[in-house]
């Protein structure tokens, strides 16, 4: 699958408008970071923490690896 090409802050701006569907983007920690190509191809990866709210809810957590099967950065 192709993927698009997207500027960081892009991409930081549309994983907070994922995050926002499951709560607050206050209740989450992110970090987001380029890294070399990897085996799928992707040249970007993130990691987020709910440090607030219901820590049993685990919904959110396929918002990084679908935006990571959409998007390289440039």
């Amino acid at each position: 699958m192709a993927r698009s090409l997207i500027e960081i802050a892009a991409l930081d701006s549309r994983i907070q408008e994922q995050i926002a569907e499951y709560g607050s983007c206050k209740d989450f920690h992110l970090v987001l970071w380029r890294q070399k190509e990897d085996a799928a191809g992707c040249n970007w990866n993130a990691h987020i923490e709910c440090i607030r709210g219901n820590s049993s809810d685990s919904s959110w957590w396929d918002v990084v690896p679908q935006l990571r099967e959409c998007f390289n950065l440039m």
